[in-house]
């Protein structure tokens, strides 16, 4: 390889890591990691309230499908099993016969 070619394959190399760099930055701000600009993660009360109303989002999803399926399947199901199980007995003559 002649001088020419390597540095065209370092410029290309660096500006696959910066890409790259770029991407990880992106992802990261995006998912709630990124770090403040001295490279610790950020501590303050926004984004504790911002984790806190994301974790709340992503948490109702949940409960309304548990509660949707509680109250149109488990509870109905429960109610007729209970409802329809027959309280009666059967007595026969000698049962009732009373001596005294």
């Amino acid at each position: 390889m002649d001088s020419a070619q390597i540095g065209k394959l370092q410029s290309t190399s660096t500006g696959v890591q910066s890409a790259i760099s770029r991407t990880v930055t992106t992802i990261a701000s995006g998912s709630g990691l990124a770090a403040s600009h001295d490279g610790s993660p950020s501590n303050s009360s926004m984004a504790t309230l911002g984790q806190a109303l994301l974790g709340l989002a992503k948490l109702m999803p949940a409960l309304l499908l548990w509660l949707i399926t509680f109250t149109t399947i488990t509870l109905p199901t429960l109610l007729f099993t209970l409802f329809s199980t027959s309280l009666t007995f059967t007595m026969n003559a000698t049962t009732l016969y009373v001596t005294s």
